[in-house]
């Protein structure tokens, strides 16, 4: 049947569409109340902006075949396509990163001595899980304030341990040997997981009446460790801005578009603060205007969160609103209300997001011009020459020691070139030394410089003890005058090769965007030869790499877990009973295993 006969009898009943391609690849993915009503306003032409014309005759010319599959009301279509969207992730469509590549805090109830952890994914495993964390400066931030003030274990497993530093250091109240009851360090847990969920000003109340129960039973010294955590959790409280006097839970989404590119903030308020803010950046997709934009992102942003505040308000009209919200409130357990407020303080608040998303789309590196205004950028932040056309940056991957690599990622102008990246397997370190591979990989790469030439700039991933190593190296082979820098993580600071003092780029600052990517693509290329070359690697071979671990007792432990996998499960007192490990050598293989599964 001929694609527009196939049109004409496409059932006049909501659902959705997937427009594919010659290869049977779906090409686009929509919904609506009438499939075929919506479908033939695409063949039939529907007014959209002059930037999005053309991509939609490049899909169009592509269709050859149109796909339905019918729902019996508006919302079952909505659940859908956002379910498709996700899974196929077609090309016209507006697809958002997955969240795994943004962090989580994950706070496990179900273990006896919980913990906070990191994590990159959530698993269905009845865990809390808090996030994602973006930027990740937001959670090492909190998490910061949470480890100083809020003493939780930071060991993989209590059982078969002892008192260690953070013990002694006051960061820990030692649950491995028995030093705090049961129900005191579920009240820590307690209160970990009200500032987790936002709820900073109940806490500070719980806080001031115990200390003050304290006090009254002359518990002086637990009255005095209550006061500090309230004088920190009040100091932290101080820098958040209050934007709802009433306490609402809103997401506030502030779109901004430019031809076709385009940027949507979300600013999270929780109990009236502000906790976080999230932004993405779109350079393709078919949306006839900010509303269209931010319906199709609406959609998407939510599939992936646990958690849906009670109102969302929009800088523009969404036309789904409704739809969207019935669909989200059965999500959420409670109403959620989509609401494009046009006057008053809401009105404000969205504009303060339409802010944001103005000077992030400014920043942004998708456009030529906006990666040569990063490069100059770069060159006034940095004293260079000219801006660095040519830019090369540096990474180490290992786990104590072992299968050490190191990663070479290229940039020209502000793009990577993936032809150019190489691979370092260390060959002269033994042991875990991460400055003295990082010299080795930069030995190596000095030593090639007559047949792939010296770049406009480097950058090391890392703090000045990485660069003063690079530095070394360089003008040890005659490089003095080459630029490196060093760019740590977590607070973002770059390190220079003329100045002993860091600096700190703005957020916004398209500079600080670039070297960021590069330094993100030099850990992701190193990390994935890493993961390689361990999958490589048996149970007998890892085993032989641990310190301590001799030949009988590596037998007997292969004998009894037979798998790296399995002995991955295993708890520092199985692996002491298994190996006839004393307690310290047993938690030293534990914590060893857990690592290799990062």
């Amino acid at each position: 049947m001929e694609l527009s006969d196939k049109i004409k009898s496409l059932p006049d009943r909501p659902g959705v569409y997937l427009f594919k391609g010659k290869r049977g690849e779906v090409l686009y993915i929509g919904k609506a109340l009438s499939i075929r009503k919506r479908v033939q306003s695409y063949f039939q032409g529907r007014e959209m902006p002059p930037e999005h014309s053309d991509r939609m005759s490049r899909l169009l010319s592509q269709v050859l075949d149109v796909e339905v599959i019918v729902t019996d009301n508006e919302l079952e279509a909505l659940v859908l396509e956002s379910t498709l969207v996700k899974e196929r992730q077609p090309r016209y469509n507006i697809v958002l990163k997955d969240d795994k590549h943004y962090p989580f805090l994950k706070l496990d109830l179900q273990d006896p001595w919980p913990r906070l952890q990191v994590v990159r994914r959530v698993k269905d495993d009845k865990a809390l899980y808090f996030g994602p964390y973006v930027p990740a400066t937001t959670m090492w931030r909190l998490l910061h304030l949470i480890n100083r003030t809020f003493p939780l274990r930071k060991c993989p497993d209590v059982r078969g341990r002892r008192h260690c530093l953070d013990y002694h250091l006051g960061r820990c109240l030692g649950p491995c040997e028995g030093s705090v009851s049961k129900a005191e360090y579920d009240q820590l847990v307690e209160r970990v997981r009200l500032v987790l969920e936002g709820r900073d000003r109940e806490l500070a109340k719980q806080l001031e009446g115990s200390m003050r129960q304290a006090a009254e039973r002359l518990e002086f010294e637990r009255a005095a460790r209550l006061r500090d955590q309230l004088v920190t959790l009040r100091e932290a409280l101080a820098g958040q801005k209050v934007l709802s006097p009433g306490g609402e839970e809103q997401d506030i989404l502030g779109v901004s578009m430019e031809g076709s590119e385009a940027n949507i903030q979300v600013l999270q308020v929780r109990r009236g603060r502000l906790v976080g803010r999230e932004a993405f950046t779109f350079g393709e997709g078919l949306a006839r205007g900010p509303g269209d934009l931010l319906d199709a992102f609406i959609r998407q942003f939510y599939v992936r969160r646990h958690t849906v505040p009670r109102e969302i308000l929009t800088s523009h009209s969404v036309e789904d609103g409704e739809v969207i919200g019935r669909w989200l409130s059965e999500r959420a357990g409670h109403r959620v209300v989509i609401h494009h407020p046009r006057r008053g303080r809401k009105a404000r608040l969205v504009e303060l997001a339409v802010k944001n998303a103005q000077i992030a789309l400014m920043a942004s590196l998708k456009s030529a011009a906006g990666r040569r205004a990063a490069l100059q950028e770069l060159q006034e932040a940095l004293g260079l020459g000219h801006p660095p056309h040519r830019v090369e940056a540096f990474d180490i991957s290992n786990i104590q020691g072992m299968w050490a690599v190191g990663s070479q990622v290229v940039f020209e102008d502000a793009l990577p070139n993936r032809s150019q990246y190489k691979r370092y397997r260390i060959k002269t370190v033994a042991g875990a030394d991460d400055y003295a591979m990082l010299e080795e990989v930069l030995r190596r790469r000095f030593a090639r410089a007559l047949e792939s030439p010296l770049p406009d700039l480097i950058l090391v991933d890392g703090g000045r003890g990485q660069l003063n190593v690079a530095l070394t190296v360089a003008r040890e082979l005659g490089h003095r005058d080459l630029p490196i820098i060093a760019l740590a993580k977590e607070e973002e600071t770059i390190h220079q090769w003329r100045s002993p003092v860091p600096m700190t780029l703005p957020e916004t600052s398209r500079a600080r965007h670039v070297l960021q990517q590069l330094r993100d693509e030099a850990h992701r290329f190193a990390i994935t030869y890493h993961k390689r070359l361990r999958a490589k690697q048996g149970l007998v071979s890892i085993l032989e790499e641990i310190p301590g671990v001799g030949e009988k007792r590596r037998q007997a432990l292969l004998r009894h877990f037979g798998s790296l996998k399995v002995m991955q499960q295993a708890s520092i007192e199985d692996i002491r009973k298994a190996g006839g490990l004393p307690s310290h050598a047993a938690a030293a293989v534990h914590d060893f295993v857990q690592a290799l599964t990062e």
